[in-house]
């Protein structure tokens, strides 16, 4: 249920600011009211859905100033970690970094699992460049700030061209680090956030141009997606910005530090 509504999100069958009922949703799954209560919320905390009330949610719907700001932000606090962790990371952090950096490969257009490990690695790099900075606030501002339904926005709309070039900057950044130079890691990584900005801007102004009615029409979906020429797949609930997977049920708020 969870990986097909978020599938529905990502690949526009569900468009933004249609209601999604949640009595139509456990009619469609065949399953209890709470177990779809949980899975609705969980996908509210992860971005691609907002509540409206008791029984109903939306699609949420994302403004261009919006996500200027967060990634104004991200770049802001992303680059910091990275300009601490190239002084702070011991040697084993930065040969992990460096090997996870140089390990990754582009997606291929025909095959949804390597897009869906492209999502993992891209995040992990982010998380680990975050852990060896050594701030103990990053884990929660990353998490508010890049939620999964932008992570996968960025991915998802990212060309093959850019997508290459993102694999770059993640061994420039580790070669930073590795060097224990500070500047550079922060201004590479800030570029690399940057990167993908204007590709995720044109995504969300296309979404929002779409005529939609007023409720989604709750559908099951098949495993895999065409769009824009490439596959999708569902994939898996990755962890977040954050490096953790919030439990179904379970607020993010009550979560403890991991």
């Amino acid at each position: 249920m969870f990986l097909e509504i978020r599938f529905g999100v990502l690949s526009a069958r569900y468009l933004p600011g249609q209601t999604i009922s949640k009595a139509e949703v456990g009619e469609v799954y065949q399953c209890r009211p709470a177990a779809v209560a949980e899975v609705l919320g969980a996908l509210v905390h992860e971005g691609y859905l907002t509540r409206q009330g008791r029984s109903e949610f939306a699609v949420r719907t994302w403004g261009r100033e919006e996500v200027e700001d967060l990634f104004e932000l991200r770049a802001n606090f992303e680059g910091w970690a990275a300009f601490r962790a190239a002084e702070r990371a011991s040697d084993a952090e930065i040969s992990l970094l460096v090997a996870l950096a140089a390990e990754a490969r582009e997606a291929t257009p025909d095959d949804p699992e390597s897009l869906e490990r492209v999502v993992i690695e891209n995040l992990r790099f982010h998380v680990e460049v975050m852990r060896m900075s050594r701030i103990p606030q990053i884990p929660d501002m990353a998490r508010m700030v890049l939620p999964n339904a932008l992570h996968r926005r960025i991915v998802w709309s990212q060309p093959a061209d850019d997508a290459e070039q993102s694999f770059r900057m993640h061994q420039k950044i580790a070669s930073a680090v590795a060097e224990r130079s500070a500047s550079m890691a922060r201004l590479l990584m800030r570029e690399d956030i940057y990167s993908s900005r204007e590709a995720v801007l044109a995504a969300i102004e296309d979404l929002a141009g779409r005529e939609a009615s007023e409720t989604v029409t709750i559908v099951r979906f098949a495993p895999t997606f065409e769009f824009e020429g490439r596959l999708y797949g569902q994939g898996s609930r990755e962890p977040g910005a954050d490096g953790r997977t919030i439990p179904f049920g379970v607020p993010a708020a009550k979560l403890k530090q991991g």
